[in-house]
């Protein structure tokens, strides 16, 4: 995973906006482990309370759905919800990145 920290902010507010997060739970220090750890609890919380809502959630941010149906049939089903945490996380920075591109390009 990129861990860029300066993206570390915006990648907190993107999950947080897209996932419905407590702010207050979430790393504050830019620590992407401690997010990951933190984000798979969440990600197993939401598949087991709402699998559907928690499935948009997943096409609303645009995962890649190839590798979401690679890790949801895969063989050790307890790594599911990291394997997820990752995915999320990535797409989200990616999301962040052209963000910042786009606000980039449109100054000059």
């Amino acid at each position: 995973m990129n861990t860029e920290p300066e993206l570390f902010p915006s990648l907190i507010e993107k999950l947080n906006n897209d996932f419905s997060l407590d702010k207050n739970s979430l790393p504050t220090k830019v620590d992407f482990e401690a997010l990951k750890k933190f984000f798979t609890e969440k990600v197993r919380q939401l598949m087991s309370s709402n699998y559907e809502r928690f499935l948009n959630s997943l096409y609303r941010i645009d995962v890649d759905e190839k590798k979401l149906n690679e890790i949801l049939h895969s063989k050790d089903k307890t790594t599911i919800p990291e394997k997820l945490a990752e995915l999320i996380i990535e797409r989200q920075l990616l999301r962040v990145k052209t963000q910042l591109l786009y606000k980039q390009s449109k100054n000059k």
